[in-house]
């Protein structure tokens, strides 16, 4: 078991609400001591994790794995790939795990890992799949340079619509509602009816890197190291946080009001009504990649071992 001291370094300049005034931090929340376990061993080159009841799935290079949380036993097993590869991602949707491929979308069953289904989603490398998001029985499946298929999963019917003319890396599925944000620094919005774009606003000017949707705000991180939240009723920035990350960041949840945040190394935590600096910790998420929250606990991953820490 390994500790590591949460720390606190924010200029007063990096943090202020829309209008200048500055916030002063209330760090009495956060865990003085960061307990972090490590969990399994697991060789390899970068994973992709999820939970989903008391398991743990895991993409390790050409594999999946299911991993029993109680005492972490290999569940079930499935080699997938005959090829390594990085550019692969997974989520879990009722009772199935859906695995992403260069253009190819792996359907299998959750219970024991083997294929049900392969279905080919783009052509090459200027419609590959970039990731995936579910709602109401139908897969969202995001296409380089601005395009999304849509998929009944039942029926594997495919439809392809474009959203935009740049490409999105992170998008979130609310109701009837998709929030993207693309490569441009635009955040679009389009319906999951129609997949018609009803309205979209500039951001910024450089790639946004994360979206995630809570209590009625949309927020997002970019490449100019912005941190913002934006009414999604109305598309308009209510806050904004300057020089808030240190480089390819990534939202990964929220937990209680505190915004999670993967950040070169570290998690950062942020108050979800006024953007708040609640503090940074040491923790394993190479590449922002191998990282993600589920309920209070955070699992994160290096080339060797996936580690655990509890938030509170």
């Amino acid at each position: 078991m390994s500790h590591y001291k949460v720390y606190n370094r924010f200029d007063e300049n990096e943090s202020r609400l829309k209008g200048g005034r500055t916030i002063v931090a209330n760090h009495n929340w956060l865990l003085e001591n960061a307990e972090i376990t490590k969990i399994l061993d697991i060789e390899n080159d970068g994973v992709n994790m999820a939970v989903d009841g008391q398991f743990l799935y895991i993409r390790c290079k050409r594999a999946m794995g299911k991993y029993n949380l109680t005492d972490m036993s290999l569940a079930a097993h499935n080699v997938i790939f005959k090829k390594d590869g990085k550019a692969r991602g997974f989520a879990i949707y009722g009772d199935r795990v859906f695995l992403t491929n260069f253009c190819d979308l792996y359907i299998l069953n959750k219970s024991d890992l083997q294929i049900q289904d392969v279905l080919r989603m783009g052509a090459d490398l200027s419609s590959d799949i970039w990731g995936s998001e579910f709602n109401a029985g139908k897969a969202y499946i995001a296409l380089r340079n601005g395009k999304m298929a849509l998929l009944d999963i039942d029926t594997k019917r495919i439809s392809i619509h474009e959203i935009s003319d740049s490409s999105f890396w992170d998008y979130c599925v609310v109701d009837n509602r998709i929030y993207a944000g693309t490569v441009k620094g635009e955040l679009i919005e389009a319906d999951t009816d129609d997949m018609r774009v009803i309205r979209k606003v500039e951001l910024c000017k450089k790639n946004i890197y994360s979206v995630v949707f809570g209590d009625g705000m949309i927020y997002t991180v970019s490449q100019d190291t912005s941190l913002k939240a934006v009414d999604a009723a109305s598309l308009e920035t209510v806050c904004v946080v300057k020089k808030a990350v240190r480089g390819m960041a990534k939202i990964i949840g929220i937990y209680k009001d505190v915004l999670v945040v993967a950040d070169s190394g570290q998690i950062a935590l942020w108050d979800t009504q006024t953007l708040q600096p609640l503090g940074r910790f040491a923790f394993p998420c190479a590449f922002n990649k191998g990282v993600m929250l589920h309920g209070n606990t955070l699992y994160g991953s290096d080339y060797q071992s996936v580690y655990s820490v509890d938030l509170e």
